[in-house]
């Protein structure tokens, strides 16, 4: 019998950092390479019954695989050939909350006739024997340190005291919930206690850590004996270094998820802990010594390259004003954005999985759900994702696209270029052809709907080497 990954004619590749570790086996087939994996599924559909031959569809984690379903259930009423294979987190961040970690086997239910699940190694020896179609592969991909720490569930605040007790220098996380946490960190920071506010959070121009520079520096440096995260799952990088390089970890979490493979959990919400006397009489007799560090300044290198990423959002912010309604799609947009922030804004996103899909659809409900005028900021793939929600935009939306031709977050991670996608597409005819109007003026955003942005790639890649030596 012939293994898998010999036997595939088509492969449509979906670009994703998951499971970019299939791209190697998987290159000695066909590959079309897409971005999105509705549309890529159902174009394998109709290479299915031109060839009447299996071909495979390949996807990363989390809601990319959702996206595949509706081709899978046409391919099981139909009985067509279709093979999807999606590049999973390790087992053990199962059921945690960590990004982009959702239960696979549970999506394709119903839609497939069978289900594998094997690591990377198991996958290269794969061969199709007694299988049904469609068929459900996922990989999972361990890049993630083993260590001994557990999950363990506290059901009061008395676990807090007792944790802090023995700790001398914590870094407070607030990451985000569902609604704003500003009431509780403007409380917080009389407290002269280090923390590190996300844009999400509503609170990130009090952060007292002004960039993840800082943090992730302060981190590597060893000056945290602990980290202390409350809301849902963070963005910043040192959440993915906490699996390599673990330190204790207690979380507030009203989900009740660590967002780790291991760590402490409380359920309790930062609505529920600005209430909580235990919690305020717990803080208040904690003493720490402040931080010592120099902290860098973004200024010199925004004026050295004023066309990179990071000036142009620096720019449009200065563009907007306290308190205006931010809708931020993921990737490097949200990175860049909180990157940039001084002012207080009302911010929005989709950070329960941080997939790609409907994001611009997100944003008009939020527009639809107030009279504020809300400003969509998305990268160009995001855009192009979810392209038909274009025909639909309400007045008080306004969409700003930095447009860096590609999927760039995958140029920073430094994968294979070939899922960066580069692209030279822009939105001027798109927008007029749903009577949008169009500029690329930033001058412009107060008298125009969708505002594209072209950052300088050189510039781009200049500033970031620079800022992170």
């Amino acid at each position: 019998m012939t293994l898998l990954i010999d036997s595939l004619s088509k492969v449509y590749f979906c670009t994703g950092a998951r499971n970019h570790e299939l791209l190697a086996p998987l290159s000695k087939n066909k590959l079309a390479f897409e971005y999105d994996e509705r549309m890529a599924s159902f174009k394998a559909l109709g290479f299915i019954k031109a060839q009447e031959a299996p071909v495979a569809v390949c996807t990363t984690s989390g809601t990319a695989v959702a996206e595949c379903v509706p081709a899978m259930l046409e391919a099981y009423y139909s009985k067509l050939p279709l093979i999807l294979i999606s590049g999973d987190r390790p087992k053990k961040l199962h059921g945690t909350g960590a990004p982009q970690t959702i239960e696979h086997e549970l999506l394709t239910r119903g839609s497939r006739g069978s289900y594998f699940e094997m690591d990377l190694t198991e996958f290269l020896e794969f061969k199709m024997e007694d299988v049904e179609y469609p068929v459900h592969i996922n990989v999972l991909i361990d890049d993630t340190t083993s260590h001994d720490q557990k999950i363990i569930h506290h059901k009061n605040l008395a676990a807090f005291r007792d944790f802090l007790q023995v700790k001398k220098s914590p870094l407070f996380i607030f990451s985000h919930e569902s609604r704003s946490m500003l009431p509780l960190v403007e409380k917080f920071t009389a407290l002269k206690i280090p923390f590190y506010a996300e844009s999400m959070s509503g609170a990130r121009h009090l952060s007292s850590l002004s960039s993840e520079r800082d943090l992730v520096t302060l981190f590597n440096q060893g000056a945290f004996d602990c980290i202390i995260r409350i809301g849902h799952t963070p963005l910043t990088k040192i959440w993915r270094l906490l699996e390599r390089n673990p330190l204790p970890v207690l979380n507030f979490d009203e989900r009740g998820m660590p967002g780790l493979s291991f760590g402490e959990v409380l359920t309790y919400s930062s609505h529920d802990l600005l209430q909580s006397p235990i919690w305020w009489e717990t803080l208040s007799s904690f003493q720490t010594s402040p931080l010592v560090f120099e902290s860098k300044d973004l200024g010199p290198l925004m004026e050295k390259y004023p066309e990179s990423e990071i000036s142009l959002m620096r720019n449009l912010q200065n563009e907007l004003k306290e308190d205006d309604v931010i809708y931020l799609g993921n990737s490097l947009i949200i990175r860049f954005f909180e990157l940039t922030q001084a002012k207080k804004f009302l911010i929005f996103g989709n950070r329960g999985v941080n997939g790609i899909d409907g994001q611009l659809a997100s944003a008009i409900g939020l527009a639809e759900g107030t009279k504020k005028t809300v400003y969509c900021i998305l990268g160009d793939v995001t855009t192009l994702y979810d392209l038909s929600s274009m025909r639909e935009m309400p007045g008080n939306l306004k969409l700003i696209i930095m447009n860096n031709k590609g999927g760039r977050i995958f140029d920073m991670l430094k994968l294979d270029k070939r899922i960066v996608m580069e692209h030279g597409l822009n939105f001027l005819d798109i927008s007029q052809g749903f009577k949008l109007k169009y500029t690329n003026d930033l001058k412009e955003l107060d008298d125009t709907q969708v505002l594209e942005l072209f950052p300088n790639q050189d510039h781009t890649a200049r500033f970031l080497q620079e800022w992170n030596s």
